[in-house]
């Protein structure tokens, strides 16, 4: 009997739960705030008349994009030394987004992704570390393209709102954080002070972190070419909420458009809070707020962000049968 062990796993599963509930109360709130402003009427009225061509276009371009995002994570993992093969890991990646698109968690399918792919590989720090970069790099090169955008509709005199700004210092903080992680002086720095404060265990997962780091230190130009490759990918995913913008009837201007592809960014990157259910009702306020300076109504800017998750949804869905043929495929860890 282990009683300080099964308190400590009641507690965790409590903390847990206490999460998942917080979550779900800020999701309600979310969606009830943002139905007490709207009617479901005028979000289902901007949806009554698609344009499936539209719609399979935008299905097709972010399944593109999800390939990209796949073989990205496979070209920093093989750069990190692991050796499974393009195939398994594309699996894993499409596993993660359904996972990311259905477990009540924003990082589920990273965290199975890192668990299984660590497991196989005998390097969980490794994997976690690839993860985290394949992360921030996405992360970096879609604001990176909002800043783009931003700068050329100000030179244009395009109209965005004042809270597009923020995408500036978003950017210097992800690179400052690529550079933290990257940098030899922290790396061997870090792990030495939190000895001296006589936390040895934590002293030791940061030394095998800074370890695993330090393979990509002197890439700096395979770096390069990742995050130029990421704002490709980034870029397609954008061009899928356009996509779907079309798909649900509505008449984008190329100033509309432009305002788009800088609006969408900060969805996306309000999405990284972990403060709701997989971003419902936290997507569709934001989506609210923001594209109505696009001059789209509230009505339909929820319809447009909903639409778009959908697609993502039915993409993912690929990933649950991956995972549903794996159970049967794939060796037990016992060998029998």
């Amino acid at each position: 009997m282990n009683p300080s062990g099964e308190n400590g796993g009641n507690s965790g599963r409590t903390r847990k739960l206490l999460i998942f509930l917080a979550k779900l109360i800020v999701s309600a709130g979310l969606i009830g705030f943002l139905l007490s402003r709207l009617s479901l009427a005028e979000i289902s009225h901007a949806m009554e008349s698609p344009r499936w061509g539209w719609l399979l276009a935008s299905l097709a371009v972010y399944g593109l994009s999800a390939f990209g995002g796949a073989l990205q994570w496979s070209w920093i993992l093989k750069m990190a030394g692991i050796t499974a093969p393009r195939r398994e890991i594309q699996r894993l990646y499409f596993i993660g987004l359904f996972f990311n698109n259905f477990l009540p968690a924003n990082i589920g399918g990273d965290a199975y992704k890192i668990v299984d792919l660590g497991r196989q590989e005998h390097r969980p720090h490794g994997v976690f570390c690839a993860t985290l970069l394949d992360r921030l790099i996405g992360l970096g090169a879609l604001t990176f393209l909002g800043v783009l955008v931003l700068t050329g509709a100000s030179v244009a005199g395009i109209p965005l709102p004042n809270i597009t700004l923020v995408l500036i210092p978003i950017l210097v903080m992800l690179f400052m954080i690529l550079a933290f992680l990257l940098s030899r002086r922290i790396g061997t720095q870090l792990p030495g002070l939190f000895r001296r404060l006589k936390m040895e265990r934590l002293a030791g997962q940061l030394g095998k972190i800074t370890i695993e780091f330090g393979l990509y230190r002197p890439k700096v130009r395979w770096l390069n070419g990742i995050f130029l490759f990421s704002v490709l990918v980034q870029f397609l995913r954008l061009a899928t909420h356009l996509l779907v913008a079309l798909g649900l009837g509505f008449s984008l201007s190329p100033e509309q458009a432009l305002q788009l592809l800088v609006l969408i960014p900060l969805v996306a990157i309000s999405l990284t809070l972990p403060i709701t259910i997989n971003g419902i009702g936290l997507r569709e306020s934001v989506s609210a707020e923001l594209f109505t300076s696009a001059g789209i109504a509230a009505g339909p800017a929820v319809a447009m962000g909903v639409a778009a998750y959908l697609v993502q949804v039915v993409f993912s869905l690929q990933g649950g049968i991956l995972l549903w043929l794996g159970k049967w495929s794939r060796p037990t860890g016992n060998g029998n």
